[in-house]
This record gives C-alpha cells, sequence and structure tokens, in this order.
C-alpha cells in the first residue's frame, strides 16, 4: 500500500484537514491485521478533502466514516471499507509450505529455486479451497513417504525433473534441473459461483445494515489484494456488477458504490506502474439519489495522488530500515575532475550505519572514491515528496585530491 513514511506524512494531512487527532486510526496502524484497512481510510479521506468541506466521524458509532458538506451545500455520507483476500490465510499457509519445501531441498544439498509448487483446490460455492498441512505439522509433513520419497528421486538423478502429486493435499511439486526462480502458482482461490458469495455483495449487505443516515450515502470499498473487484472472472462465477446488483435490489439505504483496485499496470517499454482504477455503481432503487452536480463532484475524487508500494499482510510488519522508508535511485554525473553522486537520504543513513553499501543496493562499485584520491567539495540537500514516493536525497560532489608535496611522485 504505502510505506511508513508516507503514511506519517498522510495522517498529519488528514488530521490538519479534520481538525483532530484520529487516535482510532492511529491504533489499528499498529496492528498488521488492521493495518492496510487503515491506510486505506486516509487515503479516502485525503481525497474526499478535495471536494469540500470534510467531517469525521460526526456521530461516532452512529455515523458512517465521512460527511463531505461540498461548495453547493450537499452533503454526502462516506462509509470506508477495504477488502482482504477471503483465502488469506491459505495464502499464507501456501507460502509456507514452499519455503519449507525449499528448505529441506537445500538441507539436503538440492538448490531449493529449483523447486515450484502448485495449489489446486477442493471446488465450493465461494471459490477453490486448499487443503494443505499446517503449521505443526511441518516436520510430519517434510518426513512423510511422499515427499521423502520426491527428494530421493532427485538425489538420485539431478539432471532429470521429477514432478509428484500429494494424495493428502492439493498441492503439485515439480523439481525443474534448469529452473532457478522458485516459481509456484495455482488456482484462483476466491472464485465464487454464487451472488452471496461475493465479497462486494456480503460487504454492502453489512454496511447497509450498519448505519441509518438520512440523505446520500456512499460506500467506497477498496483493496491492492483481493481479486473480488476484478472484472476479469472463471466462466460460470460471479463479477462485480452482478454481486451489486444483487445488494442493490435487497437495500435502499445505499445510494452507490464505488470501488478502487490497486494493482500493477503495464506502460509502454515494459515500465510497470501500480495505480488505483475507480468505478462507480448507483442503486437505482436508493431512497436518496445524487443529484447531476454531486455525480460531477464525485468523479473527480482521485485515488492517485500518492504512489503506491506493495501490499502489506495481515499478519506481520514490515522490516525496519529501507523496508519502511522512501528509497530511489542513485543519480551519477561525471565531469573531467571528478563525479557527483545524488544518493537518497534513507539510503545514505544505512550505507553510514554500515547495515548496506552503495553496491548492494546499486551495484555500483565506489572503492574508487574512498581511495584517497577523491576528496568531497561540496554538498546539497534535496527535500522529498513522499505523496510521489520520492525520498529526499544529498548530492555529494567529488573530485580528485591536491597532488602530493610529501613525497616525491614515483617515475613510471
Amino acid at each position: 500500500m504505502l510505506k511508513e513514511e508516507q503514511v506519517v506524512a498522510l495522517l498529519t494531512r488528514c488530521e490538519v484537514k479534520v481538525g483532530q487527532r484520529l487516535d482510532q486510526v492511529r491504533g489499528n496502524l499498529s496492528r498488521a491485521e488492521n493495518r492496510s484497512a487503515a491506510i486505506w481510510e486516509l487515503l479516502v479521506l485525503d481525497a474526499s478533502t478535495e471536494l469540500g468541506c470534510v467531517e469525521y466521524e460526526p456521530h461516532p458509532g452512529g455515523s458512517p466514516d465521512v460527511r463531505v458538506i461540498l461548495p453547493s451545500g450537499e452533503k454526502i455520507w462516506i462509509e470506508i471499507a477495504f477488502l482482504y483476500p477471503r483465502f488469506w490465510k491459505e495464502e499464507r499457509q501456501s507460502f509456507e509450505v514452499s519455503q519449507w519445501l525449499r528448505e529441506e531441498a537445500n538441507r539436503r544439498g538440492i538448490d531449493g529455486y529449483k523447486i515450484s509448487c502448485r495449489f489446486d483446490g477442493l471446488r465450493s460455492r465461494s471459490g477453490f479451497v486448499r487443503k494443505l498441512p499446517r503449521q505443526h505439522e511441518r516436520n510430519s509433513f517434510l518426513k512423510s513417504t511422499a515427499v521423502s520419497g520426491f527428494f530421493n528421486q532427485i538425489a538420485a538423478n539431478q539432471a532429470e525433473s521429477v514432478t509428484f502429486t500429494h494424495s493428502d493435499y492439493t498441492l503439485s511439486v515439480t523439481y525443474s534441473p534448469q529452473s532457478n526462480v522458485g516459481s509456484g502458482g495455482g488456482l484462483v482461490q476466491e472464485a465464487p459461483t454464487h451472488y452471496k458469495d461475493h465479497a462486494l455483495y456480503r460487504i454492502t449487505r453489512e454496511k447497509a445494515r450498519q448505519h441509518d443516515v438520512p440523505g446520500v450515502r456512499l460506500l467506497c470499498i477498496g483493496s491492492d489484494q483481493s481479486r473480488a473487484l476484478s472484472d476479469f472472472v472463471a466462466p460460470n462465477c460471479v463479477n462485480p456488477s452482478t454481486a451489486l446488483c444483487h445488494a442493490f435490489n435487497e437495500t435502499s439505504s445505499v445510494t452507490g458504490v464505488i470501488t478502487v483496485s490497486i494493482e500493477n499496470r503495464m506502460q509502454a517499454f515494459g515500465q510497470i506502474t501500480r495505480d488505483a482504477s475507480a468505478k462507480i455503481y448507483f442503486n437505482k432503487k436508493a431512497r436518496v439519489g445524487l443529484s447531476e452536480s454531486a455525480k460531477r463532484a464525485i468523479s473527480k475524487l482521485n485515488f492517485n495522488r500518492w504512489t503506491y508500494h506493495y501490499p502489506l499482510n495481515k499478519y506481520d510488519s514490515p522490516r525496519d530500515g529501507l523496508y519502511r522508508k522512501l528509497g530511489g535511485s542513485l543519480t551519477v554525473s561525471t565531469s573531467n575532475n571528478g563525479q557527483s553522486l545524488k544518493i537518497p537520504t534513507s539510503v545514505l543513513i544505512e550505507v553510514l550505519a554500515g547495515r548496506t553499501s552503495l553496491e548492494q543496493q546499486y551495484g555500483m562499485n565506489t572503492s574508487h572514491l574512498l581511495s584517497g584520491a577523491y576528496r568531497i567539495i561540496s554538498s546539497s540537500f534535496e527535500a522529498g515528496s513522499p505523496e510521489k514516493g520520492e525520498a529526499s536525497s544529498v548530492t555529494l560532489e567529488f573530485v580528485r585530491d591536491f597532488d602530493a608535496v610529501f613525497e616525491r611522485p614515483k617515475q613510471s
């Protein structure tokens, strides 16, 4: 979603805008299971401030999250929700099982990156449910006849591919001698065939019952992890518009639903950007509809004011250092007499602390600049932009050191 450095800036901005300390949001940010939802709440709040005057939970516990008062005087309630993958626990366990198998391969002298896993699932109305060994079953799983036999077969001839499908679990494992990436995949778990099992139907019905306030009421549902917002579904599976159509048939208190999907998108020249794509669905049976001016205002909601990063899971926190701070590229300029380096301050601190090096971060060997043959003649600081995902930076200008006079130059 966002890095911690960005969240601090976003939280500060939102608290200034609404004129209050957001204690509940701060508490949710400190817990992995609620962190993404709390960040999403801040992103929606921040985007809403561009529409007009914003009030945050004007009636705590008795109203939706945000009330926007447009310049026209119209009032719009916005309830905020974030979707996690329905089967996130199975996704986590799939990762763990993959790690077990690669660690066991390494222990046996086999390259773990040549092991790949495919996770299938048992068909249910809500999707394909995986059956996997639990955390406490790690040792018995690895010692089982099927897994031991798989590794013994590899050890006998590491030049040949080996595949086996586990009889007790929805898991197939392959050893590929030519592989060096340790890939994996499987069936999409969240693939409901009935609208009542679709996440959008369930969250809309839940939120519709939660509050009863007069006026226009919108739900703003976002995710950077759940496939429930995608229009690309398997045959015979329910798409977002169908799920919401059924939800709207059962409630008149919700005027409309805004869905925002944050995902990677391919750009020109193979570049990948991570941005948000929003859609709005209107409830034709709503008690109160949106005026044309309100529709125009809502269409201006911009969820791409902030640069997005990797998703945050529900069970742990990003490591300290560069995982929480904004980084950036290293810029090198060369002149006749030296070089200048523009370094993100977050990286510079890690380098000075000895936790990393420019070679580790950027693949650049800077030993010649530290050999004593160069000196720094100037430095400058440039502020960054958390919103744009840009770190502050320091530019150091190196030139060749003065000629030695305390000893005779060596004859070549």
